[in-house]
C-alpha cells in the first residue's frame, strides 16, 4: 500500500517503524494510533542506544502491543514497513513459538514477550506497507533516535505545543488528504 488508509469503523490502526543510523549505530523507535477519522489518539517513540535495525522495528512492535494490552484494545490493525516483522508477528498469530521464529538470541527474548502480548490481544491484523505510508512515524522513529533517556508515550491531548506536534499534525492532515484523493479517484475509476 503506498497510502495510509483508515481503519474501518470499530477498529484502532497503529503504525509502527524503527530507525537505525549506522545499523547497528544509534537508534529509535516510533508509532502512532489513530481512530476511522484519522484521529490521533496516541503516540509513542524511544532511544534504544546502539541497536540493529531489526532490534529497533521490534522494540516498536513489543512497545506498541504492550500499550494495546494496558488499553484493552481489540479489534487492531498494526502497519509497519518491516516485512520481516509483519512476517514474524503473523507467525506468532498463527501459532508458531517465538522461539520458532528466531533463534537468534537478542531477539528472541522480544520476541517471547511479543508472543505473550498477542496470546492477550483478541481481532488483530498485521499489514505490511511502503514507507511512503508510514511518513509520520518515521518522523517519531527517528526522534527515538535522537532523544536521549528512557521512553516517550503521550495521549494525544495531553501533547504539549511544539515542532513535533505540528509535524504529526502536519502528517496526519497530509495523510487523509492522500486517502481522500486516492478515494475519489478509485470511485471515478469505477463508474466508468
Amino acid at each position: 500500500m503506498d497510502i495510509w488508509k483508515p481503519p474501518p469503523h470499530g477498529f484502532l490502526k497503529v503504525n509502527i517503524d524503527g530507525a537505525s543510523k549506522g545499523n547497528p549505530g544509534l537508534a529509535g523507535f516510533g508509532g502512532v494510533t489513530r481512530d476511522e477519522q484519522g484521529r490521533i489518539k496516541e503516540i509513542f517513540y524511544s532511544h534504544l542506544g546502539k541497536a540493529t535495525n531489526n532490534m529497533a522495528e521490534l522494540m516498536a512492535l513489543e512497545q506498541c502491543l504492550e500499550i494495546l494490552v494496558d488499553l484493552n484494545s481489540q479489534n487492531v490493525i498494526i502497519e509497519a514497513d518491516s516485512e520481516l516483522i509483519i512476517k514474524a508477528a503473523k507467525k506468532m498469530c498463527n501459532g508458531t513459538t517465538s522461539e520458532k521464529v528466531s533463534k537468534h538470541w537478542r531477539l528472541s527474548q522480544v520476541f517471547h514477550c511479543i508472543h505473550n502480548h498477542l496470546q492477550t490481544l483478541r481481532t488483530i491484523n498485521f499489514v505490511h506497507v511502503k514507507r511512503k505510508a508510514n511518513m509520520l512515524v518515521d518522523r517519531l522513529a527517528n526522534e527515538g533516535v535522537i532523544s536521549k533517556g528512557s521512553g516517550t508515550r503521550h495521549v494525544w491531548e495531553s501533547i504539549h505545543p511544539g515542532k513535533l506536534c505540528d509535524d504529526c499534525l502536519y502528517q496526519a492532515a497530509k495523510d487523509m488528504e492522500h486517502f481522500q484523493t486516492f478515494s475519489k479517484r478509485t470511485r471515478k475509476t469505477s463508474e466508468r
